[in-house]
């Protein structure tokens, strides 16, 4: 539960992540307009690679020295397989349709822990992941069928599954690794992949528009240092339920996002879909909580 000292803290923690990831689709759907793909997430993840290599020489930070190669699972689904779906899913879907086709993550998180984890399944968790199923299916088919929105939604439902193995295998290997280490390991493979992609597709050239540079400066250091320390903090003071919470707000911040600023058309179906991912995602949290206390009692 939260403490009672400083828990101000911790909500304006959670609400400054939830904004930074909320916009985090914005400024990739923005940054890939004028710059290839590859190349926008090659100068991304050098941005993020510069800022943890700063940080560590000046000794905010601290990278030990440890077998990185075990990290080969972690950084194959993150950042890999994830950024190459969703930011390639971002070329054809909105970001309120990715903000929202996001949201499944946790939930997919609580349906393979079980398979993958050999944690217990539980009734409700197949349950809310059926509904989150339905949600999904509401989001795709609301904004249409066309060749271009539909491949780009299924990618951007791939990305959601690459990040659940990279949750899962992540935290199987959490015990040998601090959580900067692995951080660091995604950060710097994710900035010699997608250059060596950036170059072999010929994508490769210097960024001068304006708006590309922003995003990636914005994705480089808020999403992937700012926000870390961020959720790090958060996690230190409140407990899972009430830290998951907060991802909630993420995908509402997307939402809005999209609509207000990118004048992106949101379907009344397609709310309703929204609605019941978060609702499964609250549900599945309280009840995982609830069976986890008893269990432990």
């Amino acid at each position: 539960m939260l403490q009672k000292k400083g828990h101000w803290k911790v909500y304006l923690a959670g609400v400054a992540v939830s904004l930074i990831f909320g916009l985090s689709f914005l400024f990739t759907k923005t940054g890939i307009e004028h710059v290839g793909v590859y190349t926008f997430l090659s100068y991304r993840f050098a941005i993020a690679t510069t800022v943890i290599l700063l940080l560590s020489f000046l000794k905010v930070i601290h990278v030990g020295k440890k077998p990185y190669w075990k990290l080969w699972k972690v950084v194959i689904f993150q950042p890999i397989m994830y950024f190459i779906f969703e930011t390639n899913g971002l070329r054809y879907a909105t970001s309120s349709e990715a903000g929202m086709i996001i949201a499944m993550i946790p939930i997919v998180i609580a349906f393979l822990s079980p398979f993958m984890l050999k944690e217990k399944l539980h009734w409700f968790q197949v349950l809310f992941a059926f509904t989150s199923f339905l949600g999904v299916s509401l989001i795709v088919g609301g904004g249409g069928f066309e060749k271009g929105a539909l491949l780009g939604k299924l990618l951007v439902l791939c990305a959601v599954f690459s990040a659940a193995f990279y949750n899962i295998f992540s935290r199987k290997l959490s015990i040998l690794f601090e959580p900067m280490e692995i951080t660091f390991a995604m950060m710097l493979t994710g900035f010699l992949f997608f250059t060596f992609m950036s170059i072999m597709t010929g994508q490769f050239a210097v960024v001068t528009n304006l708006s590309s540079i922003i995003s990636a400066l914005y994705l480089g250091i808020l999403s992937s240092t700012v926000a870390f320390f961020l959720v790090n903090y958060m996690l230190s003071k409140v407990s899972p339920t009430v830290s998951s919470l907060f991802s909630n707000l993420t995908t509402i911040v997307s939402v809005l996002a999209g609509s207000i600023i990118r004048h992106e058309k949101i379907l009344f179906i397609q709310i309703i879909g929204m609605v019941m991912i978060l609702a499964s995602l609250v549900a599945n949290s309280y009840l995982s909580s609830k069976a986890k206390n008893k269990t432990s009692a």
